[in-house]
Order: C-alpha cells, then structure tokens, then sequence
C-alpha cells in the first residue's frame, strides 16, 4: 500500500516537471544569504535553502513537499512556513550569486542550520525504495538539466568564452579513483565541485575547472593526493578528460589541490 500512495506521488511530481526557467525582474532581484529559503523559478518552482557561501559562491539544498518521498535512511528535518512542511533533500548544488539572483526570490530564513547540515551530510539513500530512490535522483537531475554549470561559467569567465587547457586524465589514477568513489555517499549525486582554489563541475567524462583568475599566466600544479595532474602555466579553465564514470565525485573536494608554484 505504502508503495502504491509513494508511485503515485512520484508519478505526479514527474508529470508536472518542465523546462521553462523564469527570471525575477531586475529591480525585484535580492542578493543571497546563508539562512535564506529562496524560490527557485523553475518549472514548478522549487525551494531551495543557502547553507554555506564563500565571496559569490553558494552551496544550495533543495528544500521539498514531497515529504513520503524524500525519507532516506533517517527521517530529515522539518522546515513550516505559511502552511507548508518542507524536508531537505540529501544532497546540495555550487550556485554563482548572480545566478540565485537572476533565478530565485528570498521567502524566509531559517536561523538553527546545524540539524539541517548534519542530515545533508550523514543521509543515505541506498534501500530507501524504488521510487523514493528515483525521486531523489529525479530532482537533482532536474538541477543538471538546467544546465547550471554553463550559467555559472558564464558568471565567471565573462562574456567571452575561454577555451582554456585541455588534459588529459592519466590512466594509471583510475584505480584509483575508482576505490575512492567505493566509498563516496551514494545519497550525493551532485557533480558540481568546489576544492582547493578551483570550482567545478563533471560533465560527461570531463572535469572543468575554474581557477582564480590571477592564476591565468602563472606556473601551478594541479595535484590528486601524492599524485601530479599537471604542472604547467596556469589559465582560467582547465578540463581535465576521460574522468572515469563514478557515483559521486565528491572526494575529489578534498583530494584535488591546485596551487601556485610561481609567477
């Protein structure tokens, strides 16, 4: 029973999706603060919670009302305002300012984050059911879809569009990799990254990255653990190819280093 009244929510969330991405009225545009519940204009909207910020970068949760579909592993925190009963999804997106800004509205704040963070952090979606398990990748592939990645390039590269450098992914790293990702979170299908001086995002077996812009010109040396990617002169966009196929990239946060070596 329990299963049939979970398909049929899913199957109505899936029939109301669609494409059309609406922009908030310039004059009506408000800057993003951590705390703040936004709504996300989308096709139907979707509320979504900044948790984090750094200069104009924002890490976002997607907040839901589907609230049979989105228990995983433990049963997330409970968000009311005005009527509605809001839950976190298990997973959170990188989001240029400009792009919150252009896309979404504040609705209200939530002071007491820490409960909301732990169970973003800890959540688990392995078992959790068929159709709560494709509800939850439902929707963070309609963030995907939205191709959020271009507007954030294009936030922060500018107008023009850079090429960059182009490497490629050394195969002997892909064991590697390959038994870390056995570890990552199966509840963070979010491929959009933010590590040591770089941001970026996985995109159909490529890593791009976006360096600091003061970067462009210098020697640096982009490093996966002990390992050496590249060493070379720096530019703004790096795309590193033929990145193996993984569930969740989130270790590269921590593993992947770029640095300065030198003007």
């Amino acid at each position: 029973m329990e299963n049939n009244v979970q398909e049929i929510l899913y199957r109505n969330y899936e029939e109301s999706l669609g494409e059309e991405l609406v922009e908030v009225k310039e004059e009506e545009r408000k800057p993003p603060e951590v705390g703040q519940v936004r709504l996300f204009f989308m096709t139907p909207p979707e509320f979504v919670l900044v948790i984090n910020k750094k200069d104009n970068l924002n890490v976002i949760v997607p907040l839901t009302s589907y609230l049979q579909l989105a228990i995983t592993d433990k049963y997330p925190p409970l968000v009311k305002w005005r009527g509605y009963n809001l839950v976190p999804l298990p997973f959170w997106v990188y989001a240029n300012e400009k792009l919150l800004e252009k896309y979404s509205v504040p609705v209200f704040k939530i002071k007491e984050l820490d409960k909301i963070r732990d169970y973003v952090k800890t959540a688990r979606t392995a078992g959790i059911g068929e159709w709560r398990e494709k509800f939850i990748k439902k929707t963070a592939e309609r963030f995907k879809d939205l191709s959020l990645s271009s507007l954030i390039y294009e936030v922060v590269r500018g107008e023009e569009a850079k090429p960059g450098i182009v490497i490629p992914f050394p195969t002997a790293l892909k064991e590697r990799i390959e038994s870390r990702t056995e570890l990552a979170r199966a509840a963070q299908p979010t491929s959009y990254l933010k590590g040591e001086n770089w941001i970026g995002v996985v995109e159909e077996g490529r890593l791009i990255l976006h360096l600091p812009k003061d970067y462009a010109g210098k020697k640096v040396v982009i490093t996966l653990g002990d390992e050496v990617i590249y060493e070379g002169i720096g530019e703004e966009v790096i795309t590193i190819e033929n990145v193996p196929e993984a569930s969740s990239y989130t270790f590269l946060e921590e593993e992947l280093s770029v640095q300065v070596l030198g003007d």
